[in-house]
C-alpha cells in the first residue's frame, strides 16, 4: 500500500469531523454542505451523529458493538465486518453465479468482452467474465446475502427504516472503476440518502483489481456538475476532470488511501460519499475476484429512475429486513420462478 495503513478492523473513537471548507480553485464544481443545497441527509452524517449514538446507547436501543460500528461509520465513512456472512451462505451464491449459464435469458450482464456499452441478456454459454445486475431478483442467495440479517439490522439503524435494495452489481472479476462517489452514478432523488455493501464471495488476490478507498472522504464539500446536481451526465459533464479533480481533493486533504485485501464472507458498508475505486490490476485482466456490491436506501426516498420508468415502481418485501426493486426486472406482486429481463439500458 506505498506505506499506507490497511485497516483490518475498526479503530477507537475520536470527535466527528465536520465539512471541509471549499478549498478548490474549481469554486463552481465546489460547494460546502451549509451552501445553500438544502439536501436531506442521513443522521449519521449530520454534526450531531455522535451524540444520538451515545442517546441509542445510553436508552439501550443499541448494543455495545453496534455503538462502535456507528461511530466508526459516522467518522471514517466505511466500516468492515471479517466473516460476518456465513460460509454456507456464500458458497450457496457463489453456486448459483457460477451456474447461471443454466437459465439462459433471465440474467441481464455487461459486454465487456465484446468492448461495447450497454447491457444485454444473459445466454446458454458459462461465463466467469461479464458482471450481472440485480440477482436479487432471481436468486434467493442473493437476497439471503445481500439483505442478511445483520446487514439489514445495520442499515436500519442508518436510515431510521428498513433498507430498500436498489441496484445490484455482482463481479467476476474487476471492472476497473475508477476514483468516483456513488452520488455521481447511482442516482436517488435525495442523493445523500444512500449506503453500499461489499461483500467477498472468495478470497481476494492483491492485484485483482482490490476495492480501494479515501479514508473520511465523505467529509469533502459536494462535487456539483453543470446542471448543479450531483449526477454526472456523461453527454454533457467531462467525467475524466471529475475523477482527477476529485482524487486531487483526497490527496490535498491528507485522506489515506486504503486497499482492501478481503476474504470470502467479509463485508465491507461505505456512506454515499466515500471516494472509493478498483485498485489498478496487476494480474491478468481475467482473474476473479468474484464479489457483490448492493446500493440501498431507505423507503423515504426513491431511485431517479422512477421518474422515467413508472413501470419499475413496485417495491418486492424480503421476509421482514427490507425490500428491493429494480430497474431492469418487471417485479410483480407474486413471482413464481424466474423472470426474464426488460431493461431500457440493453445495448
Amino acid at each position: 500500500m506505498g506505506g499506507q495503513r490497511l485497516s483490518l478492523g475498526l479503530e477507537k473513537w475520536r470527535p466527528a469531523i465536520y465539512p471541509l471548507p471549499v478549498t478548490t480553485r474549481e469554486q463552481v464544481m465546489w460547494a460546502a454542505p451549509a451552501n445553500g443545497l438544502n439536501m436531506k441527509t442521513l443522521w449519521t452524517d449530520t454534526p450531531y451523529a455522535i451524540q444520538r449514538v451515545a442517546g441509542l446507547y445510553e436508552a439501550g436501543d443499541i448494543t455495545p458493538d453496534e455503538r462502535e460500528d456507528l461511530t466508526h461509520f459516522i467518522e471514517h465513512g466505511w466500516l468492515i465486518w471479517r466473516g460476518a456472512i456465513e460460509p454456507h451462505l456464500i458458497d450457496r451464491f457463489a453456486a448459483d453465479i457460477r451456474s447461471h449459464h443454466t437459465h439462459p435469458g433471465k440474467f441481464l450482464t455487461t459486454r465487456h468482452r465484446d468492448g461495447k456499452p450497454g447491457l444485454k441478456i444473459s445466454g446458454g454459454t458459462p461465463d466467469r467474465f461479464e458482471s450481472l445486475f440485480d440477482l436479487y431478483v432471481n436468486l434467493a442467495s442473493a437476497r439471503d446475502v445481500c439483505l442478511h440479517q445483520r446487514i439489514a439490522r445495520f442499515l436500519t439503524l442508518v436510515f431510521d427504516t428498513k433498507p430498500v435494495a436498489c441496484q445490484q452489481l455482482l463481479f467476476q472479476r474487476s471492472n476497473g472503476h475508477r476514483v468516483h462517489q456513488d452520488t455521481s452514478v447511482v442516482a436517488i432523488e435525495d442523493p445523500m440518502l444512500l449506503a453500499a455493501s461489499w461483500i467477498a464471495l472468495e478470497d481476494v488476490r492483491e492485484g485483482s483489481g482490490e476495492l480501494a478507498f479515501y479514508d473520511r472522504s465523505h467529509r469533502l464539500p459536494h462535487y456539483l456538475f453543470k446542471d448543479g446536481s450531483k449526477r454526472i451526465n456523461f453527454a454533457e459533464d467531462d467525467n475524466d476532470l471529475y475523477i482527477a479533480e476529485l482524487d486531487a481533493a483526497c490527496r490535498r486533504e491528507s485522506m489515506a488511501y486504503e486497499r482492501f485485501i478481503a476474504r470470502k464472507g467479509d463485508v465491507f458498508f461505505w456512506t454515499a460519499d466515500l471516494v472509493h475505486r478498483s485498485h489498478p490490476r496487476t494480474l491478468p485482466d481475467d482473474t476473479s475476484r468474484l464479489s457483490c456490491v448492493t446500493h440501498y436506501h431507505p423507503a423515504t426516498t426513491t431511485p431517479f429512475w422512477f421518474r422515467h420508468h413508472p413501470n419499475r415502481h413496485y417495491r418486492a418485501d424480503f421476509a421482514d429486513r427490507g425490500s428491493y426493486v429494480s430497474a431492469h426486472y418487471p417485479l410483480a406482486a407474486k413471482q413464481r420462478g424466474m423472470i426474464a429481463p426488460e431493461s431500457a439500458f440493453m445495448g
